[in-house]
C-alpha cells in the first residue's frame, strides 16, 4: 500500500461516529490500483473494532455505501451485536450504490500495513462486499473458502482487502452446493480455529481464550461434522472450485517452497466406520485415516481417538494422534499464542504482496514422471479452449483465422519450452486477455504440480511477447487448457 492522502471526513453522528476518507494506491499483481479508503471512527467505544472499506476507483462517483454501512454497524454495536473476522452481514438487493449485485459483507483482518489518517486503538476489520451467491456460500461453507477464491481471482495473497466494482463472481451458489462434499454434512463455523497441512501431519490450533468454544462444538458435534476454520496465516492456502480435478493452492510471494498449507475445512467422521451398523454395505470397518479433498481434509477417527482429542482440548494441552496409514501420519492439536506465522520474503526490491505467476500451484502428487531426454516431444493433443467472454463478443473482436494462428503460436511456445524438461505437470492452463492496442495479458495455472519456477517465468514472458491478433472494439478473454506429459524417453 502506498501512502494515503486525506480527502475529508464525514461526520455521521456528531460526537459519536465519523468516517475518514483517504485516497491512495494499492499495489497489485497488475500494478498500482487507485482506491478510496473509508475508515470508521467511533465503533470502538461500543466494543466493536473499527472498519475499513476500500473501493477501487473506476471513474464513477465515490462510493456512498461505506457511510451507510458504518451507520448500520454502529447501531448494531450500540445494541451489543458485534462482528469479527469471519462473520458475515446479509442484506437483500438492490445491493450497494456502486454494484447492485452485492448481497452482503464478509469481515476479515487487515493487511499488515494499512495507511489511514485514523489513529486506531487496535487493528480494524476489513469489510468486503460479496456478490450474489457468494454470501450464501460463506454462510453455509465458511468464509475461508470464498476468500481463497477471491485471492486467486485478484492474484493477491491471501485475499484482496478491497472491492473492485464490476468484478466477476468467484462462484455460482447452486453449482458450488451441488459439487462440494460438505453439502451432505452439518457444519460449525469456527473462525478462531486454524487447520494446517504440514507434510505428513494435520495440525489443529486455537488460542487459549477460544478453548471453551471449541470444546463445546466438539461435544455437540454429530458423528459426521465439518468444522469451518479461519485463515491460518500460512504461506500457502488450498483453493477449490467446482470442476477442479485435483488439489491446488494459492501461494504467497516467496512461499513456493513452504510446506505448510492452510485448509479451509476439516470434516471429522467419528468411530472410523460408516453406515447405520458402523460399516459400509459390503465392506469391513474403515481404518482411521486422513485424506485431502477439495480445499480441506476428511479425517476418520475411532471413538477413542476422538475422545483423546476432546480431552486435550478440554485440558488445553497438546496431543498427537497417530494414524496407521496413508499420506498423513498424525493429527495434532496445540494451543497457539495467537501470533501470525512469519510471512515469506518475496524476492526483488519491488516485491509486493501479489501472487506469483503460477497463481494456482498444484500440490505434489505421489507419482514421479519418467526421466527426461533430449529427444523431441511426443505429439500432444491440441487441448481445449474455454471462453470467458461470449462467442458473439469474440466474433466482433477478431477473426477465427487470426485467433487460430495466435493459439497455434502459443502452443508451439509451450511445447518448445517443455521439450526435454523434467517435470510433474499433467495439465497447463493459460488464460489470455486481449484488448485493442494493449499487450497480451497472461495468467498461468498448472496441475497437479507446477513446473520449475524458472521455466514458468520464461514461459510467461514468451507468451506475453507474442504478437496478438488484431482486436477491435472490446476485450476478450479465454483459457487454453493443454495436456502436458513427461518428456519422452
Amino acid at each position: 500500500m502506498g501512502s494515503a492522502l486525506p480527502v475529508g471526513r464525514e461526520v455521521l453522528i456528531p460526537g459519536e461516529l465519523s468516517v475518514a476518507i483517504d485516497e491512495g494506491g494499492i499495489r497489485t499483481a497488475s500494478g498500482m490500483l487507485p482506491a478510496l479508503l473509508y475508515t470508521t471512527d467511533g465503533l470502538e467505544r461500543h466494543g466493536q473494532r473499527e472498519m475499513v472499506f476500500a473501493v477501487a476507483r473506476t471513474g464513477a462517483p465515490a462510493a456512498g455505501f461505506p457511510l451507510t454501512m458504518a451507520r448500520t454497524v454502529h447501531r448494531f454495536a450500540a445494541e451489543g451485536r458485534l462482528v469479527d473476522a469471519g462473520d458475515v452481514s446479509v442484506f437483500g438487493r438492490p445491493g450497494v450504490d456502486v454494484d447492485e449485485r452485492v448481497t452482503g459483507f464478509v469481515y476479515a483482518d487487515p493487511p499488515a500495513a494499512l495507511a489511514s489518517t485514523v489513529d486506531l486503538p487496535r487493528p480494524p476489520l476489513v469489510a468486503l462486499p460479496l456478490l450474489g451467491g457468494e454470501t450464501a456460500v460463506v454462510q453455509r461453507f465458511g468464509h475461508a473458502r470464498v476468500l481463497a477464491l477471491l485471492g486467486a481471482q485478484e492474484r493477491y495473497y491471501p485475499h484482496p482487502w478491497w472491492f473492485r466494482p464490476g468484478r466477476a463472481p468467484v462462484l455460482d451458489d447452486a453449482e458450488f452446493r451441488a459439487a462440494t462434499m460438505l453439502s451432505r454434512a452439518p457444519a460449525y463455523n469456527l473462525p478462531f480455529l486454524r487447520v494446517v497441512h504440514d507434510g505428513d501431519r494435520l495440525e489443529l490450533s486455537v488460542a487459549a481464550e477460544e478453548l471453551p468454544a471449541l470444546r463445546d462444538a466438539m461435544r455437540e458435534a454429530p458423528e459426521v461434522c465439518a468444522y469451518l476454520p479461519g485463515l491460518a496465516g500460512t504461506p500457502k492456502t488450498y483453493v477449490w472450485a467446482p470442476g477442479q480435478s485435483g488439489p491446488a493452492a494459492i501461494v504467497a510471494p516467496g512461499g513456493e517452497r513452504a510446506t505448510r498449507l492452510a485448509c479451509n475445512f476439516l470434516l471429522i467422521i467419528r468411530d472410523a466406520t460408516l453406515g447405520g451398523s458402523g460399516r459400509v454395505a459390503g465392506e469391513g470397518p474403515r481404518p482411521p485415516t486422513a485424506r485431502q479433498v477439495e480445499d480441506g481434509f476428511a479425517v476418520l477417527l475411532t471413538g477413542a481417538m476422538h475422545a483423546r482429542l476432546l480431552q486435550a482440548v478440554e485440558a488445553g494441552r497438546p496431543v498427537e494422534i497417530g494414524l496407521p496409514g496413508g499420506a498423513v501420519r498424525a493429527v495434532a492439536f496445540r494451543v497457539s499464542d495467537g501470533s501470525p506465522e512469519p510471512a515469506p520474503a518475496a524476492e526483488g526490491p519491488d516485491a509486493v504482496n501479489a501472487l506469483p505467476p503460477t497463481l494456482l500451484n498444484g500440490v505434489p502428487a505421489a507419482t514421479t514422471m519418467a526421466a527426461a531426454t533430449a529427444s523431441p516431444p511426443a505429439p500432444r493433443p491440441p487441448g481445449r479452449i474455454v471462453l470467458l467472454t461470449s462467442e458473439e463478443q469474440l466474433r466482433q473482436a477478431t477473426t477465427p483465422a487470426e485467433l487460430s494462428d495466435f493459439l497455434d503460436r502459443a502452443r508451439r511456445v509451450v511445447e518448445r519450452l517443455f521439450a526435454g524438461v523434467r517435470h510433474h505437470t499433467e495439465e497447463l492452463m493459460v488464460e489470455f486477455r486481449l484488448a485493442p492496442n494493449r499487450p497480451v495479458a497472461v495468467r498461468i495455472m498448472a496441475r497437479p504440480i507446477a513446473p520449475p519456477r524458472e521455466l514458468l517465468v520464461v514461459l510467461e514472458r514468451q507468451l506475453q511477447a507474442l504478437p496478438p491478433p488484431a482486436i477491435h472494439y472490446t476485450e476478450v478473454a479465454f483459457q487454453l487448457h493443454l495436456p502436458i506429459g513427461p518428456a519422452s524417453s
